[in-house]
């Protein structure tokens, strides 16, 4: 049963929706628009109605709906989007103040209205406070640091087997933690968040972190991908217990953030762009 419903009596059969539907799943039929089984539950036919006729039912919340009123609100200045990526860095040095549920909120709100590909919405997300991060750095170290790197199948790696170099560095930060109790893997961040999903969708967990990543600067916080700890993930059982990743799940991605404790003054250089146009 579709959960799009079409309400009659505002459809007026003009075909918009129609022309919009990815998978081709509308029809107009005795002058109203028909969904079919092949519907991605996206909502371009939602959002694209002038009648309003268009609606989802089930899971869904139509409160969450908003009305483009105000193009200002849904639209960005392009020179400063920009600038504002420009300016953005992985922050390895924070403060010891943890994020409040408020901004962790606005956060997680950026992934759920993500795109993913054909719609599977699959994510799902760990929030691990500064407790947990400091529970599971020395497992995540460990995991590392004693991985006999002859026995990696590099073919069947999700990381890139140039992660593999880094052993002897890994080594290194576990035995420097274990004489200084200084993380340089998680660098002391107050809070870390995991994207999981039980479809090992790479792509669809590479778009969220990185809008995920918008947020937290647009926050004014920091943060900093962490593909040692996705990797420490993929290596270790027991880090996958603590932090209760389920039978069948992966994590995808990792990242650390926070309030951080370094300013920033200027942004820096960056290669050439490279490309063709064909």
């Amino acid at each position: 049963m579709s959960i799009i419903e079409v309400d009659p009596d505002k459809c007026i059969g003009c075909g918009t929706c129609r022309a919009d539907c990815p998978t081709a799943s509308i029809a107009i039929k005795d002058g109203k628009a028909v969904h079919g089984k092949w519907c991605l539950e996206c909502g371009h036919c939602a959002a694209v109605c002038p009648q309003k006729a268009v609606r989802f039912t089930g899971d869904y919340d139509a409160a969450d709906v908003l009305e483009c009123d105000d193009p200002k609100k849904f639209t960005l200045e392009p020179e400063r989007l920009l600038n504002f990526v420009k300016f953005r860095r992985s922050v390895r040095q924070y403060t010891d103040e943890p994020v409040s549920d408020a901004d962790i909120a606005k956060i997680l709100e950026m992934g759920r209205y993500t795109q993913t590909g054909a719609n599977t919405q699959t994510l799902r997300y760990i929030v691990l406070t500064k407790e947990t991060l400091r529970e599971i750095t020395p497992i995540a170290l460990k995991a590392l640091a004693e991985l006999d790197v002859s026995q990696v199948d590099k073919k069947a790696m999700r990381a890139p087997p140039q992660y593999l170099d880094f052993q002897p560095i890994w080594a290194n930060w576990y035995s420097f933690y274990q004489k200084k109790q200084r993380d340089l893997l998680f660098h002391g961040a107050p809070n870390a968040l995991l994207i999981v999903s039980r479809t090992c969708n790479e792509v669809d967990g590479c778009f969220n972190a990185g809008h995920l990543e918008l947020m937290i600067n647009a926050l004014g916080l920091g943060a900093c991908l962490m593909g040692f700890g996705t990797f420490a993930f993929d290596r270790s059982p027991e880090l996958k217990q603590k932090v209760g990743i389920r039978e069948g799940e992966s994590v995808i991605f990792m990242m650390v953030f926070g309030h951080p404790r370094v300013k920033y003054l200027r942004t820096v250089n960056r290669r050439k762009v490279r490309y063709e146009k064909i």
